[in-house]
């Protein structure tokens, strides 16, 4: 009770008496750590570190938790720079922590990707959705990565073949962004082939869409400019 209305100071020590009545009792290691994680991961980390084998057993997850947020702050500190292969080793090492993870596994792919080994990232990634294949989570990720490396085509395909009832809100927005995307390559390519109306027809033909409505409105606004400097001309 004292931990839940945040009287860290009281339930420290309830949990201190606890644990030198009994040094096995893990609830109270658990208490410990997680009211010094409260403060900071280095406090966390440095109790951690003064316990003995059996109880650092018993509050392993909390370790782990710790150490792959240590490791994440690394990694970003390296991609931040554009090191990306030494950012890929980090990643490495937390997924060696949580190797089931979906998210870890795009990170340390995305960061293969721009170290220049994509076929290493695509190994990775086509493995983790392949585990579970109907998973949500894992096709979000596996289309976000698909439509970062220029396959949309792919990305699309590969969302589609989830049932809609399965889908996601994620999963929508990146189904929507990436069918905007192919309609707009599309109009702009009519448009760059002087197919104004046909481009404008095909994005109407679309539902509403606040892009598609901006790009209307820009290419309204790129005509008017166009027959404003047409008549000009024409004047003088």
């Amino acid at each position: 009770m004292a931990a839940a209305r945040k009287e860290s100071a009281a339930a420290q020590s309830y949990y201190q008496r606890a644990l030198r009545m009994d040094r096995d009792n893990s609830l109270a290691v658990r208490g410990l750590a997680n009211l010094y994680r409260a403060e900071s991961a280095e406090k966390a980390s440095a109790f951690i570190a003064g316990l003995t084998p059996s109880q650092r057993r018993s509050i392993d997850d909390i370790e782990r938790s710790l150490a792959n947020e240590r490791l994440e702050k690394q990694a970003e500190a390296l991609e931040s720079q554009g090191n990306w292969a030494q950012a890929a080793e980090v990643q490495r090492r937390r997924l060696a922590l949580d190797p089931d993870s979906v998210w870890i596994t795009y990170r340390l792919s995305r960061d293969l990707v721009s170290a220049g080994e994509r076929a290493e990232a695509d190994t990775l990634m086509r493995t983790m959705v392949n585990r579970k294949p109907g998973d949500a989570d894992r096709v979000y990720a596996w289309g976000l990565y698909l439509s970062g490396n220029g396959q949309d085509d792919m990305a699309l395909a590969q969302i589609n073949a989830l049932p809609r009832s399965q889908w996601s809100d994620n999963i929508r927005e990146l189904e929507a962004r990436l069918q905007s995307d192919n309609i707009l390559r599309q109009a702009n390519g009519l448009r760059e082939a002087g197919q104004e109306e046909q481009a404008i027809a095909l994005i109407k033909q679309q539902p509403a869409s606040v892009r598609y409505d901006l790009t209307l409105a820009d290419w309204r606004s790129s005509a008017a400019t166009r027959r404003r400097r047409s008549s000009s001309t024409t004047r003088r």
